[in-house]
C-alpha cells in the first residue's frame, strides 16, 4: 500500500534541495544521514518518481523535484500564515515575520533596526533572508516573504512600494594612493584607474555604471565582487578604486587605511524602499518595522554628508 506523503518528508526534501547535499540537510535537521535518505527515499516511492540526481560532489533537483519544491514551499507558507493567523488574534505583534535584504550594504542598516524591533516586539519571529534583488523578487513573487528592502528601481505590478530614504555615494581610494592628498575627486581624476565594483545585475551597480557613463568614463574593471566588506578590504590594499554607498563608511565602519570622497547626491544617489505583495494587506507587526525611527534617523544622518 502506497503511503500518502507527510509534512516531516518534505521537510526533509526541502532541506536536500537547499543545502544540495544529504550531508548538509542532516546537519541542518540534526537527523542522521541515513534517516535523511530513508526520508527521500519513501518520498519518491509514495510519489513513483525521482526528484533528486545524486552524484559525488552534490545533488541537483529533477524537473519533478522542481515541481514539487514549488509547491511545498507554498505549503509552508501557508503553514506559517495559518499560524501567524491564530496568534495574532491575540496578539498582533506576534507570529512569524519573513524579511527579505536584497543588498549586502543595506545590511548595515539594519542591525540597529533589527535590535530595536526586537527589544519593542520579542514576541515576532523575525526570519532574515539575504540574496540578490533577483532572488529577493523571486522570493517575494513566490509567497515567502512578507516585506522586503531593496534598492530601487523594482518594477512589478504585484508588489508595492514604500520609499523610505535615499543615500549618496562616495569615491573611495586607499590612504597611500596619490590622489589621497587632494581635496576633492571627480570622475576625471579616476578615469584612468582600475576599479573594483559590485557585481553586474545588481541595482547598485547598474546606478554606478549609469553615473560613470554620463561623465564619460569606460571604467577599467577589473575586480567585480558581490560583498562591500570585500571591495573596501580589496581598495585598502590598493588594489583599485571604488564608488560606494555611503553607509559603508559611517561611523565605526570607515577604515584607517581608507580615504572617501563624497560625490554629490544630485549627481548619483540610490533609493531605499521597502516592498511587499500585493494586495495583502501588511501586518501590524510588519507596519512597525517600516515605522522603525532609526530608519528615519539613517535618512538625516546620510544628509548630513552630502
Amino acid at each position: 500500500m502506497i503511503m500518502p506523503i507527510n509534512f516531516r518528508q518534505l521537510e526533509v526534501f526541502r532541506a536536500v534541495a537547499d543545502t544540495k547535499s544529504f550531508t548538509r540537510a542532516s546537519h541542518v535537521l540534526f537527523i542522521s544521514q541515513s534517516t535523511v535518505s530513508q526520508h527521500i527515499r519513501e518520498l519518491e516511492d509514495s510519489l513513483n518518481v525521482q526528484l533528486l540526481s545524486r552524484n559525488r560532489r552534490n545533488v541537483s533537483l529533477t524537473p519533478a523535484g522542481e515541481r514539487l519544491l514549488e509547491h511545498g514551499r507554498h505549503i509552508f507558507r501557508l503553514l506559517d500564515d495559518a499560524e501567524t493567523a491564530a496568534k495574532t488574534i491575540k496578539d498582533p505583534y506576534s507570529g512569524k515575520l519573513s524579511f527579505g535584504c536584497a543588498s549586502t550594504t543595506l545590511l548595515y542598516q539594519l542591525p540597529s533596526v533589527l535590535w530595536e524591533y526586537t527589544q519593542k516586539y520579542p514576541h515576532v519571529e523575525l526570519a532574515i533572508t539575504g540574496g540578490t534583488i533577483q532572488d529577493v523578487a523571486m522570493q517575494m513573487w513566490m509567497g515567502a516573504l512578507d516585506l522586503a528592502l531593496v534598492v530601487l528601481p523594482l518594477s512589478s505590478p504585484v508588489l508595492e512600494k514604500i520609499v523610505l530614504f535615499e543615500e549618496a555615494f562616495v569615491w573611495a581610494i586607499a590612504s597611500k594612493h596619490p590622489l589621497a592628498k587632494k581635496n576633492s575627486l571627480s570622475a576625471a581624476d579616476l578615469a584612468n584607474e582600475r576599479f573594483i565594483l559590485n557585481r553586474r545585475g545588481q541595482n547598485t551597480r547598474k546606478l554606478i555604471d549609469r553615473f560613470l557613463f554620463k561623465e564619460r568614463i569606460t571604467p577599467h574593471v577589473g575586480i567585480e565582487l558581490a560583498e562591500t566588506e570585500a571591495i573596501k578590504a580589496m581598495v585598502a590594499r590598493g588594489l583599485g578604486v571604488s564608488v560606494l554607498p555611503e553607509s559603508a563608511f559611517l561611523n565605526a565602519r570607515r577604515p584607517k587605511d581608507i580615504w572617501t570622497f563624497p560625490i554629490p547626491r544630485k549627481d548619483l544617489r540610490r533609493t531605499l524602499a521597502i516592498v511587499y505583495p500585493r494586495p495583502r494587506e501588511l501586518r501590524p507587526a510588519a507596519v512597525a518595522l517600516i515605522e522603525q525611527q532609526y530608519f528615519q534617523a539613517l535618512d538625516s544622518s546620510t544628509d548630513k554628508h552630502k
